[in-house]
């Protein structure tokens, strides 16, 4: 049973009518999945909501220590039904329905640093409900309640749904599959271990731009897997892609059947007690001016990215020891590997994680880090 199988929506009014007519969309059923008790939250993955809106999950922390219908989603608001004048490149049919992709027009017109930014204050027009005290983490983000959800599209679910359909003879799910399964032999991994995010998730897979596949694996295999194409990346340029004026060097191109697929790939902890911030609580010390040289980069796949630090200056005074240095967003993952020297502006944190549910949730850990929420607040020196 989905959180709520009804029309009213949580402010009284009426579930958006463009819902019911996507229901009737052959794709629909076998995409969409109920959001129930038995849910983990995932990192990227989108949810729709009762007025129609869908939004993209960051990170694994989402409120794990309240009721499934009290809970709220750290996420963003990617696509809103359409409404007046859209530009061309922001326009996206959903099952059938006309969309704007909100993220297009601010990444296609302004800096990056300034996307995340200028997102949150689309949220709060789209929906003003939405501006509620936050944990510093979440500052660009979006706090949407789980009981506005009718329901979601997880990475697994969406990849054998595609899968699926290509078995069933849709030419477009079969070079996706075909795709797959060839970078599937390049990581050297099975195909069964790549779930799908981004747009393709829901339900629109003809002609991508780009595939965002999630890579379920351990924690030492996906470190395998990143150091592996750094490797590669590194001396073939061929693979190597640019975009939005930077490298992205965990990303790649495939080829099948002599067409060129962009790979981007996001990484899911198969077990999630590998997770280092699945439950945990933040609270600002103060901001500070760091550098520091990175030294470990087992997390830096993910999102939230966790790098060890060590050798590090707050405020131009040095510190012994190791710590921990997050980016709190989804744009610098594979950045920065170890021997790196890093530099920027950050929120000193204290973060209290967490382990079990219910009465058996007891803290785990404690201790100090540099917090960072916004593309651009660490920079490489080295």
């Amino acid at each position: 049973m989905m959180v709520k199988d009804r029309i009213t929506h949580r402010s009284g009014e009426t579930m958006h009518e463009i819902i019911e007519k996507m229901r009737g969309h052959d794709k629909f059923g076998e995409f969409i999945a109920p959001v129930d008790e038995g849910n983990e939250f995932r990192d990227a993955t989108y949810f729709l909501r009762e007025d129609g809106t869908f939004v993209f999950s960051e990170g694994y922390c989402h409120e794990p220590d309240k009721p499934l219908a009290e809970r709220h989603l750290v996420s963003h608001i990617v696509f809103l039904p359409e409404a007046g004048e859209v530009p061309p490149y922001a326009k996206k049919k959903i099952f059938g329905q006309a969309y704007e992709n909100l993220t297009k027009g601010i990444m296609n017109t302004q800096p990056l640093n300034m996307f995340y930014p200028l997102q949150l204050k689309r949220y709060l027009e789209i929906d003003p409900l939405l501006d509620v005290q936050k944990p510093p983490y979440a500052k660009y983000k979006a706090l949407v309640p789980v009981d506005s959800f009718v329901g979601y599209f997880p990475h697994l679910h969406a990849m054998r749904a595609i899968f699926n359909r290509a078995d069933g003879g849709d030419a477009s799910a079969q070079r996706i599959k075909r795709s797959v399964e060839a970078s599937a032999d390049f990581l050297g991994i099975t195909p069964e271990q790549f779930g799908i995010s981004g747009s393709l998730s829901i339900g629109t897979y003809e002609n991508p731009h780009d595939l965002d596949v999630v890579i379920y694996a351990s924690v030492k295999e996906v470190r395998r897997i990143v150091d592996f194409l750094y490797k590669v990346t590194a001396v073939k340029e061929e693979r190597k892609v640019f975009e939005f004026g930077k490298y992205w060097p965990i990303r790649y191109w495939e080829w099948v059947d002599g067409e060129k697929f962009m790979f981007c790939p996001f990484f899911s902890y198969m077990d999630l007690s590998e997770c280092p911030l699945r439950d945990f609580t933040c609270e600002v010390i103060g901001a500070v001016k760091f550098d520091a040289r990175v030294s470990d980069h087992t997390h830096n796949s993910y999102n939230p990215t966790v790098l060890g630090v060590e050798k590090a200056r707050l405020d131009g005074k040095g510190r012994a020891g190791e710590m921990r240095l997050i980016l709190y967003h989804g744009g610098e993952r594979g950045d920065y590997v170890e021997g790196d020297r890093v530099t920027g502006e950050a929120a000193h944190v204290l973060v209290r994680t967490f382990s079990g549910t219910g009465s058996a949730r007891r803290q785990s850990g404690e201790y100090e880090a540099l917090l960072a929420t916004n593309i651009g607040d660490v920079r490489k020196l080295s």
